[in-house]
């Protein structure tokens, strides 16, 4: 009875908001602390206006909200405008921002995102640079990262990254004038204080600690940066200088502090951002020439650029020095034939033929799928020709961008293009003089290309871009590709007179899936090496039968680099318990189901591409063109071969006829064989 006649004599607050969710949180945070002592209701500012209140204090939630109730309240009831401060335990997102991070500050109203700003600086966050957002503001940057004391709903749509720090909650000291007003200090028998600065010590801790580590990264960061010969620095994304080592300092005459945050366009006045993820630019500073590149860098939430500046003099002088290792580097580790494994026939014939095209200067075109070793061939024939001591230079044409094809390959005068060296620079066929240059994907050439590379086959010379002296070389071309030149040409993507230029001495590597004694004999050999460690010599001591013979079935789209791969990842797996099937790579598992019952063996394939060449073939016409070519397969297994082939629908019988013919399946079956 006592409780229920102190429960009706306690206090009322009650607490005015404009939003419904703000005014919810205080009365939270108010009733873990004194919920006890007082009863409390909340109040929009929509539902108050001229309205008689019964309570014995208001908690005006902002200046805003006491001033247009004020205006209107009838009677005289006592009030507090609470000052409200970010909640500590809602900032741990906010930690991880380097800084001098840009971020967006979202609010309600100009005034609390500039009351925000200045809380969270006052609590160890004035690193961030803030741009304040409200409804009604005008001008701000486009940024990713948007900090917001609960108005999410207010976040421009385009941010990517929201922290969200909820709602601002009350301060202690309107705490303590809550207390005051409702005359209730001698009831509380607790230390208000205590776990307010309770939170805000393990908070402090931890932006401490965050700053400790930020502290030794800097110092470490800072003694490379300023250790590096060359001028670098950070620009943001608008172009200021964010940071410059004394090196960039010294090349630009200027103060660190002087340059920071100014443009560095001011200096550099070629420079432009606005549609190169990198550039490269020659420019004279002081009466130097210096070469400038920038590289964009693209962080979690915004992007930046790198600087890189170094005088143009001094590059010149380390070229020659740089050619030197360049050559020895293309003298060094190469392949021989012999590194080709195998123990296939048809391979070793190929392997025989391309010895006997070492001895030649012919050109050389390799053709074959990606993965089996036509790169091992050209630098074998290398090794094995008397151009062993030169050099020998790969290049892949695809990997190189078809404006700087050209000047990559035949090189380029100074003054050819903006950011050309000063003396030039010699291409990769003059590196090559005397040895052999690897054109890797050359299937991939432009056709403007081509005619140039038609015209060095014809007359074994080259030009320099921006040059008008031909330049004689004595150079071996080996070309290889993975794709069809002969369709390339029908489709005019391939000229056909550098085709046969190149196609001089041909040869064609054969795809995993055909040599299938090679998988066994290649999963072994990498296996010893993966394993070794482990001794380990075999691949059935690590995998299951079902396994072995899964992997010796399976189509290996990307041959004997997709074998290591797979040796690799079975390496990392094993742990004393052999692997099943289901534990192999999953995409193989996937393409094994998605192009299930496409296996074929060398005799299954033979038969097969007969009876696509020969419509109505039957067993007894397949078994006297086998004796022909001298073919070992026999009239039984080619019964047999025929039944697999229709039941795999690869092959049907042909209408009226006794004969076979093959299916659309197995034209895409056998066409696949033969990419």
């Amino acid at each position: 009875m006592r409780e229920k006649l102190w429960r009706i004599n306690m206090k009322k607050l009650t607490i005015i908001s404009m939003g419904k969710i703000t005014g919810n949180r205080i009365r939270e945070q108010i009733e873990k602390l004194i919920g006890s002592y007082i009863n409390i209701e909340v109040l929009q500012t929509r539902y108050v206006r001229h309205m008689e209140l019964d309570t014995d204090l208001i908690l005006f939630t902002s200046d805003v909200v006491a001033s247009i109730v004020l205006r209107e309240m009838k009677g005289q009831i006592d009030y507090v405008i609470a000052k409200r401060v970010i909640n500590h335990k809602n900032i741990q997102s906010i930690i991880s921002l380097p800084p001098s991070t840009e971020v967006l500050l979202v609010n309600d109203s100009e005034d609390s995102a500039l009351e925000a700003i200045e809380q969270l600086r006052e609590i160890g966050f004035e690193d961030l640079i803030y741009h304040p957002v409200y409804p009604g503001v005008e001008e701000f940057p486009k940024l990713h990262i948007a900090i917001t004391p609960g108005e999410e709903q207010l976040v421009p749509s385009y941010v990517t990254h929201v922290m969200n720090i909820g709602t601002r909650i009350v301060d202690i000291n309107t705490i303590h004038e809550i207390l005051s007003y409702l005359k209730i200090e001698k009831n509380i028998n607790m230390n208000l204080t205590t776990q307010y600065v309770k939170d805000i010590v393990k908070i402090s801790k931890s932006i401490e600690i965050n700053r400790r580590i930020a502290r030794e990264s800097e110092k470490l960061l800072e003694g490379i940066f300023n250790n590096v010969e060359s001028g670098i620095g950070y620009v943001d994304n608008l172009g200021r200088i964010i940071r410059t080592n004394y090196k960039l300092d010294s090349m630009l005459g200027k103060k660190k502090k002087d340059l920071y945050m100014k443009r560095i366009q001011e200096y550099i006045l070629e420079l432009d951002f606005s549609k190169k993820t990198s550039e490269s630019i020659i420019t004279e500073i002081e009466g130097r020439q210096i070469l400038v590149n920038i590289d964009e860098i693209v962080f979690e939430h915004h992007i930046g650029y790198i600087v890189y500046m170094e005088y143009t003099d001094r590059i010149s002088k380390l070229n020659q020095k740089i050619k030197k290792n360049y050559e020895k580097q293309f003298v060094n580790k190469l392949y021989t034939l012999k590194d080709y494994m195998t123990s296939n026939e048809d391979v070793k014939k190929i392997i025989k033929l391309a010895e006997k095209f070492s001895k030649t200067d012919g050109t050389i075109l390799i053709q074959g799928e990606n993965g089996t070793g036509k790169e091992i061939i050209a630098q074998g024939i290398h090794v094995n020709s008397y151009r062993r001591n030169k050099p020998f230079v790969p290049v892949n044409i695809a990997a190189i961008t078809p404006n700087l094809l050209e000047s990559e390959l035949f090189g380029y005068e100074e003054g050819a293009f903006t950011g050309a060296q000063k003396g030039g620079k010699a291409g990769l066929f003059e590196m090559a003089n005397g040895g052999t240059i690897f054109i890797d994907e050359i299937g991939d050439a432009p056709l403007d290309f081509q005619v140039k590379l038609l015209r060095v086959l014809q007359e074994k010379r080259i030009r320099r871009v921006g040059g008008a002296e031909e330049i004689l070389v004595d150079v071996r071309i080996i070309g290889a590709t993975n794709k069809n030149l002969i369709k390339l040409i029908d489709k005019e993507k391939f000229r056909e007179d550098l085709f046969f230029r190149l196609n001089i001495l041909p040869l064609k590597t054969v795809p995993l899936r055909r040599r299938k004694e090679d998988i066994n004999y290649l999963l072994n050999h990498f296996t010893m090496i993966y394993f070794n460690d482990r001794n380990i010599s075999c691949i059935n001591q690590v995998i299951e039968k079902d396994a072995i013979e899964f992997l010796q079935n399976y189509k290996w789209r990307g041959n004997v680099r997709e074998l290591i791969n797979v040796v690799e990842y079975i390496s990392l797996l094993y742990e004393g318990k052999k692997l099943s099937v289901n534990e192999l790579p999953h995409y193989m598992i996937d393409e094994s189901e998605k192009d299930e019952k496409i296996f074929l063996d060398k005799n299954e394939l033979w038969v097969l591409e007969k009876i696509n060449d020969n419509r109505g073939i039957g067993r007894n016409k397949l078994k006297s063109m086998a004796e022909k070519e001298e073919f070992p397969i026999g009239e039984g297994k080619i019964r047999g071969i025929i039944g697999k082939l229709k039941k795999k629908q690869l092959i049907k019988n042909e209408d009226g006829k006794g004969g076979c013919m093959i299916t659309k399946r197995g034209m895409g079956i056998l066409e696949s064989y033969n990419l």
